[in-house]
């Protein structure tokens, strides 16, 4: 592209002067001109006094009469190209470069009209420019740089010939001189490529200046030092003074300071002689420079030039930053974390000293209380002195009920003691304000308490363990009737905190001391499960009925005259059977008698009738699982 052919052919030529000659021998201005390409996403348009007749690409990779803004350049070409990972501009974080592939026609690629210079000043031109090609055998940028008044009159031109190839990506100043004609407020900037394009050609062009040149002009402080670091307490004034050597003949001065590292200057007011006596500053970081220009040109910043700088770095007194009244309790661990950057020279109660910004004090005692102080140096040697007060407090003592154990559903009184306020924890099963020195609980389940007890600054705690002793139960399962001289298994459970039990009454009874003990009644019996709590905390109890079943006692024969002997019927045992049904049948098979639920005795009479001697019939129907019963019966008399 014209540009970047242009600012390679500027390149080449300060290539030459640096082998040759050197660059402003005396001293330069700030920059008329700057183009450094900007940062981040950027465009052609957003670049003040940039132009040219070349393609804008967005690629990396431009072709022929072309060219691209970027932050970085991949290998090109099947590798043809330099990689470049950043631009030239120093400290310029995610900052631009051009570049440019050269059309195939040689031409003016960059033309552009610069005003506001000033009359016989001399300008240094200046770029920095990278070879890309690779191949030292491939086309090399040949550029003219050309200085003309509008009228066409060349001032200065300059030609660099061949580029050569560098071994590597290397980054080279190229420029020239030039003094602005009298009478003339415009000058025109013109580069020609001369070289033709195809394979070559390409470069990339970074940090374009146009900068007044003129005498040397120095500045020096009275302290023989141009690096002034001082501290905030320091009062002292510091005179600094120029010169400018021969090359003007009405020289003017102006001191200048700046508080951002140069990024931007501001004239001092009454500053305007090759003196300058510098006041108390307040703490920060300041640069000073002599500008020097011809006669009323120095109220033009273009047309100054300026001295090297004088830098007066004035340091705050150091301070440690840290708690200066600590207050911790007996046998705490203490962690002092003073301002890192400093240097430290701590001393305390106990013969205790340290060095370091950051330190800890295991286990602190009554004697660890006092005075700790420390003399900080700063990194830039500005001194100073801190220091904290550390109060070491006696911590209480915490009392407390002694663990015991309640019934459920009782309450009981939590008592502390040892401090000015009090903490139960946890807050359940509390019938007061858990912050109470006596509190009532009624706990469902045995909990363990704490009692957190403070004076005020420090804290001790101490545990109580409530045991709840639920009340006894006891079930027992029902059994199955059994017969006469059998035996039947009875099952007991019992539950509650620490109980004993015993089943009753103690009889016919095997194993009582275990829930599932072996029964063997001869009657039916009801046997109780008593199970009572060794904690007073209750007796519970339950039963099972077991019924027996007696064998009947049936005689086969009976007298029923009257004698008073064996004149009734009786059934041994029938009693036991209330539900019971007696039937009496003649050898007919008929019906002559029947009892149900109230069999006592049979006298042996029908309807106030009595029975014929015979044999008769009986059927026993007992109605509670049992078998029937049936058999013959005998009238004797």
């Amino acid at each position: 592209m014209p540009f970047l052919r242009f600012i390679f052919t500027f390149l080449l030529i300060i290539e030459s002067l640096n082998v040759n000659a050197q660059l402003c021998t005396g001293s330069l201005g700030d920059p008329v001109v700057n183009i450094t390409f900007g940062t981040g996403s950027t465009s052609p348009g957003n670049i003040a006094g940039f132009k040219t007749d070349y393609t804008y690409l967005t690629s990396s990779c431009p072709n022929d009469g072309q060219y691209t803004i970027a932050s970085s350049s991949p290998s090109c070409y099947g590798g043809a190209w330099w990689t470049i990972s950043n631009d030239h501009t120093p400290n310029d974080v995610n900052g631009n470069m051009m570049i440019v592939n050269a059309s195939y026609n040689p031409g003016d690629f960059f033309v552009d009209t610069l005003q506001g210079l000033c009359n016989g000043v001399t300008y240094e031109f200046a770029a920095w420019l990278l070879n890309l090609v690779i191949d030292p055998n491939a086309i090399h940028p040949d550029i003219t740089f050309s200085i003309e008044t509008t009228a066409g009159a060349i001032i200065q031109q300059y030609q660099t010939g061949d580029v050569p190839t560098t071994a590597g990506p290397v980054w080279n100043q190229y420029g020239f001189f030039f003094t602005a004609p009298a009478n003339s407020t415009k000058i025109v900037l013109r580069m020609r490529n001369n070289a033709p394009g195809g394979i070559g050609n390409d470069l990339v062009i970074d940090d374009i200046t146009f900068r007044p040149c003129g005498p040397k002009v120095t500045a020096t402080s009275a302290s023989g030092y141009n690096i002034i670091n001082t501290c905030a307490d320091d009062t002292s004034h510091y005179t600094f003074s120029g010169s400018a050597s021969a090359g003007f003949s009405n020289v003017f001065y102006q001191w200048q300071v700046s508080t951002d590292t140069g990024k931007h200057w501001k004239d001092i007011a009454g500053a305007i002689t090759n003196s300058y006596s510098l006041q108390s500053t307040p703490v920060g970081y300041y640069m000073y420079r002599l500008t020097v220009a011809e006669g009323s040109s120095i109220n033009i910043n273009d047309c100054r030039i300026n001295s090297d700088t004088i830098i007066v770095n004035k340091g705050p007194l150091p301070l440690a930053n840290i708690v200066h009244q600590q207050s911790v309790c007996f046998g705490d661990t203490v962690q002092i974390k003073a301002n890192s950057a400093n240097n430290y020279q701590w001393i305390g109660p106990s013969f205790f000293y340290n060095f370091m910004p950051v330190f800890t004090l295991k286990n602190v005692a009554y004697k660890d209380s006092g005075w700790y102080r420390a003399r900080i140096v700063s990194k830039v040697g500005c001194i100073s002195t801190d220091s904290f007060h550390l109060q070491v407090n006696q911590i209480p003592h915490a009392t407390a009920i002694a663990d015991t154990g309640i019934c459920a559903g009782d309450s009981i009184l939590l008592k502390g003691n040892g401090g000015a306020s009090f903490l139960w924890k946890p807050n359940i099963y509390l019938n007061n304000h858990n912050t109470d020195s006596i509190i009532s609980i009624t706990p469902l389940d045995s909990i363990l308490y704490t009692l957190l007890v403070s004076n005020g600054l420090c804290f001790d705690s101490t545990r109580v363990q409530i045991n709840v002793w639920k009340a006894p139960t006891a079930y027992v399962s029902l059994v199955r009737p059994i017969n006469d001289g059998q035996s039947v298994v009875l099952s007991g459970s019992v539950t509650g905190s620490d109980i004993f039990y015993y089943w009753n009454p103690n009889t016919f009874i095997r194993d009582n001391n275990t829930l599932t003990p072996t029964v063997y009644p001869n009657n039916s019996t009801t046997y109780y499960l008593v199970a009572t709590s060794s904690h007073n905390c209750g007796v519970a109890m339950d039963s099972v009925f077991v019924k027996v079943y007696k064998k009947l006692h049936i005689p086969n024969a009976f007298s029923p005259n009257d004698d008073g002997i064996n004149d009734y019927w009786n059934i041994g045992n029938l009693s036991y059977y209330p539900k019971a049904e007696v039937m009496i049948f003649n050898r007919g098979g008929t019906m002559i008698y029947k009892a149900s639920g109230n069999f006592t005795s049979w006298d042996g009479k029908v309807n106030g009738t009595t029975l014929p001697i015979a044999t008769y019939y009986y059927y026993i129907n007992l109605h509670d699982n049992q078998p029937v019963y049936s058999g013959w019966l005998e009238i004797v008399r």
